[in-house]
């Protein structure tokens, strides 16, 4: 019976020691980031991820809908209030609109509180950061103690206050990015560049494609330059994106990163770090070096074949993986894939 009892014992204290089948580590932002990333190392993890998202979600890519997270989260900054703090608000505003898909997939799901006492705000931030680090993007410390927004602080919607692709113009776009205090370099890297990583889905972005999956660019899996060297060759899928390479004021940025992947990352770290700290006190937050590899198996599974036979093996899918050579809706020509999809849309794609 005593042994009985601590066997018992023994397999609680392993399950309390564990989430999602990866084990935690220290209770400390490293912790918190090992954990995150325990999701993303799995086959496929910076593709589809179908150990954690169910079959039925619009998109099973958990690392894009993290780092999607991360610009949502702030969005719903004032510029005319920047003492009002909105970052860690996100889980209350799940059922919007704009916010679809990433409900299933928010990061403060992927954790305990109990374990790692931090703000939800640096729970979205760390896991849209520990994407980018995993994936084949920069590696750079990430800062913590973000306070979290008053839960009762009224906000309109975030189409109302930020770029909405289905229905602004470009300029538009240009202009409540602007709103943020976002420089060209910023708004290039952040917007254009996030798109290193998923693609549109029919589902979230029909004004985008009727296609279950178009990728934003060659390497949906992985973050890199690519999707500017496919800006470079009219491939863009996004009206944001394809206004982009039109604007003068913006297309040396996006030849720049084409021709350095060194010069966009070290332009992405510093506007990430910009974004996701609009309305903080930055003097009052720490910084700590994470020590986060990169996926295994990256090169082999972020081409498209390889991230669209993943999505088709999770969804359980007979429909062949083909690859055509269409017109989208925002009338750039690019490669649409059929099958099964995954999406990251940064904020003015659902």
């Amino acid at each position: 019976m005593q042994l009985a009892c601590f066997l018992a014992l023994l397999a609680l204290l392993k399950g309390a020691a564990s989430h999602g089948n990866h084990p935690i580590v220290a209770s400390t932002i490293q912790g918190l980031a090992q954990t995150f990333v325990g999701h993303l190392e799995v086959p496929n993890g910076c593709g589809v991820n179908a150990d954690d998202m169910p079959p039925e979600s619009p998109s099973q890519n958990l690392a894009a809908l993290w780092l999607r997270a991360a610009f949502h989260d702030v969005g719903k900054f004032d510029p005319e209030k920047p003492e009002q703090v909105v970052n860690g608000l996100l889980p209350n505003f799940l059922t919007e609109m704009e916010n679809s898909g990433i409900g299933v997939s928010i990061a403060t799901s992927f954790a305990s509180y109990v374990k790692f006492n931090y703000s939800r705000a640096d729970f979205i931030a760390l896991a849209g950061q520990a994407v980018v680090i995993h994936c084949g993007g920069p590696t750079f410390n990430f800062s913590y103690g973000r306070q979290d927004g008053d839960r009762a602080t009224p906000f309109t919607s975030l189409s109302q206050s930020l770029p909405d692709d289905a229905t602004h113009t470009y300029d538009m776009i240009k202009t409540k990015l602007r709103r943020l205090n976002f420089t060209n370099a910023d708004i290039v890297a952040l917007v254009t560049g996030s798109h290193s990583l998923g693609g549109a889905h029919k589902f979230i972005s029909p004004h985008l494609t009727d296609k279950k999956f178009q990728p934003f660019d060659s390497t949906p899996g992985v973050f890199d330059n690519v999707v500017f060297q496919d800006a470079l060759n009219g491939k863009c899928v996004t009206r944001v994106d394809c206004g982009i390479i039109k604007d003068p004021e913006m297309k040396p940025f996006i030849e720049l990163y084409a021709s350095s992947q060194d010069a966009f990352f070290k332009q992405y770290v510093e506007s990430f770090e910009k974004m996701v700290n609009l309305g903080q006190n930055r003097a009052k937050l720490t910084s700590a070096a994470l020590d986060i590899e990169v996926h295994e198996k990256l090169a082999e599974e972020g081409g498209i074949q390889a991230v669209l036979a993943a999505a088709d093996a999770a969804s359980g899918s007979k429909d062949k993986v083909n690859t055509v050579t269409s017109t989208s809706k925002s009338g750039a020509k690019e490669t649409v894939v059929g099958g099964l999809m995954f999406l990251i849309s940064f904020v003015m794609l659902a």
